[in-house]
């Protein structure tokens, strides 16, 4: 009861929660990142719909996977608001209800340290690209200071509630996953706390077929 309490109250903050963030250069490295995308898209973990102004017109359709119920509900207002073009579906990112090669472009953002099973997410957006498709990937990840890696590992509250694992090696997963890394750049997401600051902004496909 507590934890579908806490997760009610996060969703309605998380917006608020994200503003300072968003302001300070975050939302300027998700539209960059963004600008990538083209062709059929697919968001995993799309929350309430942060990166929906950032995709650019060559994004020929969008479908948004978000497995939290109150979530889709602002993501679905947000939607709403900016012209309802996009499909909201209700998954999990180690079980993605699409065939193989569906899409052009896939987009996680701070998604991959909340799944369930990462091996088995990046399994699935393999699966879902076309051979040559992108992934586009912004995640906060494992810190090379050791301090701050041992602070990561604590997991402190309210971490736990909401399922993120800000230990994890995020970039080492991509790289052992389908997928071949393009290109990835480290960074610090700005004004967030300590162990959510060590970044990675980066591009991955899935290799052609011969």
């Amino acid at each position: 009861m507590f934890r579908r309490l806490f997760l009610w109250c996060y969703a309605a903050l998380f917006n608020a929660m994200s503003g300072p963030v968003e302001r300070a250069g975050l939302r300027d490295q998700r539209r960059a990142l963004l600008a990538q995308a083209s062709g059929a898209t697919v968001e995993i973990g799309a929350g309430t719909g942060l990166n929906l102004p950032h995709y650019p017109p060559a994004v020929s359709s969008l479908v948004l996977v978000e497995p939290d119920v109150h979530m889709r509900r602002r993501l679905s207002k947000r939607r709403a608001k900016l012209g309802g073009y996009a499909e909201i579906v209700d998954a999990t990112a180690e079980k993605l209800p699409f065939p193989d090669a569906t899409f052009d472009t896939a987009v996680v953002t701070f998604a991959l340290c909340s799944v369930a099973d990462e091996k088995a997410a990046l399994a699935e957006i393999g699966r879902v690209l076309v051979p040559g498709g992108s992934l586009l990937f912004l995640e906060h990840v494992r810190s090379t200071d050791p301090m701050i890696a041992a602070k990561q590992d604590e997991i402190p509250f309210p971490y736990p509630l909401i399922g993120c694992h800000p230990n994890r090696d995020t970039l080492a997963a991509i790289e052992t996953s389908p997928l071949l890394v393009e290109s990835v750049r480290h960074g610090e997401v700005p004004r967030a706390p300590t162990i959510e600051r060590p970044m990675i902004v980066g591009t991955a496909r899935r290799p052609s077929t011969a």
